[in-house]
């Protein structure tokens, strides 16, 4: 199940229909700040038309967007429940584009950093 899956994953700005969050092990926030939604766009494009190194560029933007977006104490059983209501709540189109945005994440971190 993609929650299971997002809670094992470091932290990674997503696309949840027309809102962006948040979402890994430590961390399930909505995102507001502009700069940080377009990158989501950036990394997409760039990573659609096979445009190295733009995509790695904007991919490590986003897990640092993400990193610096965590608060400390982190409480993973809140974090938990607060996933789990997000994406039980999704229609079944919004949790198919997480998935495939999930598995993008997964391929490009392990080709960018070395994982």
């Amino acid at each position: 199940m993609i929650t299971e899956q997002l809670l094992k994953s470091p932290g990674f700005l997503y696309q949840v229909g027309n809102t962006y969050y948040y979402l890994g092990k430590w961390i399930c926030r909505e995102c507001t700040e502009v700069d940080a939604a377009d990158c989501v766009t950036m990394y997409e494009m760039c990573r659609s038309g096979h445009e190295e190194p733009d995509t790695g560029m904007y991919f490590n933007k986003l897990r640092a967007y993400s990193d610096f977006a965590l608060e400390v104490p982190c409480n993973p059983a809140k974090t938990k429940a607060d996933m789990t209501a997000l994406l039980d709540g999704l229609s079944p189109a919004s949790l198919a584009s997480l998935e495939t945005q999930f598995q993008h994440f997964e391929e490009d971190y392990h080709r960018y950093c070395g994982s």
